[in-house]
């Protein structure tokens, strides 16, 4: 467009100059007054003149006369000069600061608002995660440890026909590739509430895990809706949420797996907020979550429907934190989780010989998701009156829980900084049920009688030895009780290997010690790790975590677990995890 002559100076149409156009542009859009325009132009002349002048004193005298000698410019042109580096970016400057003043008054393209009112409301934000699992059995571990899920599943099993499903406990599972990915959506409404939504992996419905194995001949990945709720600030300190979502209660995994989501409706009330209060918090807050609503059609082969009660999980929670000039903060809560309606019972004499697939009275007691460790029964008691051969031995039975759990949770924590983004954190769990009650495991009979749990006196020679036998009975040696201890170092943002605030360098240390009883909790809810799942475990946590950039960490953990009572079960599990977040 402009180029340079003996004489620093073109001549050009205005179509031609990319300064005149630029200009009469601005002015006709509002950008730039018409005097505005003109003064651009003239400070640009005015340079250029100045510049010529000077080539002109000191150029030689061939090209002052090759100057001298061009053809005078046709009528109608514009003489466009040579516009000098500075002055072209003072232009570039002067007309950015015009728009961006002009823009920001219109609400346009204003820096902090480049989009619609409603973008400001979304957030969007999601993580990956992938990991390298092993698991490490003991060479002494019992291989006759029950897969109650599958027993339930193609149950009923009838033990005198059929071998019953078991776990593996005995051959190592090294380097399994894992993925875990979420993806979640929260938007602001009126300015006090929030519908949430997220999506994440998972190799089936379960609760509790949201890893998805990488196997199965490249198939494509479930995915499954984790959550979905709208929240409300009903008033300053005063929260109501319903829906699916994460666990709002304060805990530990020795209660809750980390990934667990519960279904419900779920409030909470900061006393301390209400009156003002932000260094002290009081908080009370509840709930009642839905487990499983019982089909209506329940015997489904019956015209005698039974009307079992739903569900339910009731919780309440008391929590004080309290933070300190030092940075110091301490937290102290303690809840009770009341789980209904889980135990199971034995049923009323059931026919199972003169129909085929007869539902007895108590098979929809049968627990959902159920893992490994809580004291099981089987639920069927049979009517073998009805039996027209009396040399038929069969009993196909399902499994159920031999306890209730109405679960007290008392954790509390204390967080010392000890430098920016470094902080010290000791937790502790205590847990108690209250539903365990091991005086009357016989109140049902011989039928209703543990099955795990129980310590044989002979098991060489008695092996079927039962802790409900009218003599010489088996000792039930089960327990109501966990506890934990937790301690991290580092950035708290890494504490998980979740690194969605960490920045570079940041870095963590854990270590923890667990101890949870075989009925301390429902074991389909707890940590799906350690011990592989499960209670009636005891072992300790060490792991690590490093972000080598803003958003992703690399860690790895330690999980070293065995059996508190019954049958040898050792089992250690190592993760080595890349995680990516935004």
């Amino acid at each position: 467009m402009l180029a340079a002559t003996p004489a620093l100076a073109q001549e050009a149409q205005p179509s031609d100059s990319a300064m005149v156009n630029l200009v009469r542009l601005l002015i006709e859009q509002g950008v730039l007054t018409p005097e505005k325009g003109r003064a651009l132009l003239d400070q640009a002349q005015a340079e250029a003149a100045q510049a010529r002048a000077e080539l002109a004193r000191t150029a030689p005298a061939s090209n002052q006369q090759a100057a001298a000698d061009l053809p005078p410019p046709p009528p109608g042109t514009v003489r466009v000069p040579y516009v000098p580096e500075t002055v072209r970016a003072q232009i570039k400057d002067e007309l950015r600061t015009e728009v961006m003043a002009q823009a920001k008054a219109e609400g346009w393209a204003a820096p902090d608002k480049a989009a619609p009112d409603w973008v400001d409301n979304i957030r969007i934000h999601g993580d990956f995660r992938f990991r390298s699992a092993s698991a490490f059995y003991a060479a002494d571990n019992s291989p006759d440890y029950i897969d109650v899920p599958e027993f339930n599943e193609i149950g009923p099993i009838d033990l005198t026909r059929q071998l019953a499903p078991r776990i593996n406990t005995t051959r190592d599972k090294r380097n399994n590739m894992q993925i875990r990915a979420r993806i979640g959506v929260e938007a602001t409404i009126a300015e006090r509430f929030q519908l949430g939504f997220q999506l994440a992996t998972g190799d089936d419905p379960g609760p509790i895990s949201t890893n998805a194995t990488l196997t199965g001949g490249f198939r494509k990945r479930d995915l499954w809706l984790q959550n979905a709720y709208v929240k409300g600030e009903l008033v300053p300190g005063l929260t109501a949420m319903l829906g699916r979502f994460d666990n709002p209660f304060r805990t530990t995994d020795l209660m809750f797996d980390p990934d667990l989501a519960l279904d419900g409706l779920y409030g909470e009330a900061n006393l301390a907020k209400l009156l003002g209060e932000d260094d002290f918090t009081v908080a009370v807050r509840g709930g009642a979550f839905p487990i499983m609503f019982e089909d209506a059609d329940y015997p489904s082969t019956s015209s005698d429907k039974r009307n079992f009660r739903d569900r339910y999980m009731f919780s309440g929670q008391f929590e004080l934190r309290k933070k300190f000039g030092s940075g110091i903060e301490g937290h102290l809560a303690a809840a009770y989780h009341n789980f209904t309606y889980l135990r199971g019972h034995v049923s009323a004499p059931c026919d199972i010989y003169s129909v085929e697939n007869v539902e007895c009275s108590t098979d929809a007691l049968r627990p959902l998701y159920a893992t490994k460790g809580n004291t099981l029964m089987f639920l069927r008691r049979f009517d073998t009156t009805a039996n027209p051969d009396p040399n038929d031995p069969r009993q196909p039975q399902y499994l159920g829980l031999k306890f209730a759990y109405r679960v007290l949770d008392v954790n509390g924590s204390v967080s010392v900084p000890i430098s920016e983004n470094v902080v010290a954190r000791l937790s502790g769990n205590y847990l108690y049920n209250f539903g365990f009650d091991p005086k009357n495991i016989c109140a049902e009979g011989p039928d209703g009688a543990p099955l795990n749990n129980v310590l044989l006196s002979d098991p060489a020679n008695d092996p079927l030895q039962g802790a409900c036998d009218a003599t010489d009975a088996a000792r039930f040696v089960g327990g109501n009780q966990g506890y934990g201890a937790y301690l991290s170092i580092g950035d708290p943002n890494l504490f998980s290997v979740n690194p969605r605030r960490a920045h570079k360098g940041a870095w963590a240390v854990n270590m923890a010690y667990k101890y949870l009883e075989s009925d301390a909790v429902p074991d389909s809810f707890t940590d799906s790790d350690f011990h592989l799942g499960g209670t009636n475990a005891q072992g300790f946590v060490i792991g690590g975590a490093w972000a080598p950039f803003d958003g992703i960490a690399l860690g790895a953990r330690w999980l070293s677990a065995n059996e508190i009572v019954d049958a040898p079960l050792a089992i250690d599990v190592l993760h080595v995890d890349l995680g990516v977040a935004f």
